[in-house]
């Protein structure tokens, strides 16, 4: 099936669900997507977020504003944050594991952050393996890492939209 109307989609996904996990009951989350910064060295043709690296309105997220941004999803009912932001040429491995010991010090909140080729980049930058770089930011407090923006491509493929620093496979080890 190469195309379906939402409801029909919808229908399916629900048959997957119900197939794979027969218990009759359904989770879900409240969070809040949290940009650490916007400066980014990928530059994603489709990204319409990130700033180059000192170009004006670039910006590393204060632990007040974080702080406050936390408290928010928390006062609403929110159980997860999601940490997103780019591959900052100046933020090393410290940085992220202070910024998720701060999180959970100070809250008890599920941290799903930084994408695959985010996690790849710390581990380029900081000469660790992507294994050991996730071992790390997990002792510091990540929960989970989002799925999103992974951009894999095996190396016979073309990716449409290809980032300057795109993961190939045999790169997410």
């Amino acid at each position: 099936m190469a195309e379906a109307d939402l409801l029909t989609l919808g229908h399916l996904a629900n048959a997957r669900r119900r197939h794979l996990h027969p218990e009759p009951v359904v989770t879900y989350v409240i969070d809040r997507n949290i940009n650490y910064t916007n400066i980014c060295l990928s530059g994603c043709r489709f990204c319409a977020f990130f700033k180059a690296p000192g170009q004006d309105g670039g910006y590393v997220i204060t632990r007040e504003e974080l702080a406050e941004k936390i408290q928010e999803t928390l006062d609403l009912g929110g159980t997860q944050i999601l940490l997103q932001g780019g591959m900052h040429p100046d933020l090393d491995l410290a940085f992220y594991k202070d910024m998720l010991q701060f999180i959970k010090n100070r809250f008890g909140i599920h941290i799903h952050g930084f994408s695959p080729p985010e996690i790849h980049f710390m581990a380029e930058k900081s000469n660790l393996s992507v294994s050991d770089t996730i071992q790390r930011l997990k002792q510091a407090g990540l929960d989970s890492i989002p799925g999103g923006g992974a951009r894999f491509c095996a190396t016979t493929s073309v990716p449409k939209f290809p980032p300057i620093n795109a993961v190939q496979m045999n790169g997410w080890r």
